[in-house]
């Protein structure tokens, strides 16, 4: 299982996003089937509307502040030691989209627990 959010972190970038949402998605989408083998079904992209209000100063200054995150969860420790191909796989992918034009970082992490009721016939 792959659960993917990208949450764009101002206005421009959300209207970049949302403007070139299918190819967006299907980065995020190609890379972790490719990378990751997550059956096509069990991986969920969503874009997120911007919620961001403001940014501390320091970080603004030093133009660390990023204009996309994507955070990417899985159930699957076994998963592991493929995150950095991944995060590789999907910057390589973004940077031949977007170029410079969006800053991006990635955040991957391992969901301990996780249950549902969803029914997966």
């Amino acid at each position: 299982m792959a659960y993917i959010e990208i949450f764009p972190k101002s206005a421009g970038a959300q209207k970049q996003l949302t403007d070139r949402c299918a190819s967006v998605m299907d980065i995020l989408y190609q890379a972790t089937n490719e990378v990751l083998n997550v059956p096509d079904h069990d991986i969920i992209v969503e874009l997120n509307q911007c919620t961001a209000i403001a940014f501390n100063s320091l970080a603004v200054h030093a133009a660390t502040v990023p204009d996309v995150v994507i955070k990417i969860s899985t159930s699957d420790h076994d998963f592991q030691p493929k995150f950095q191909s991944l995060c590789d796989h999907v910057l390589s992918n973004w940077n031949a989209q977007f170029g410079s034009a969006l800053k991006l970082e990635i955040w991957i992490n391992v969901i301990n627990t996780w249950s549902c009721n969803i029914d997966f016939n």
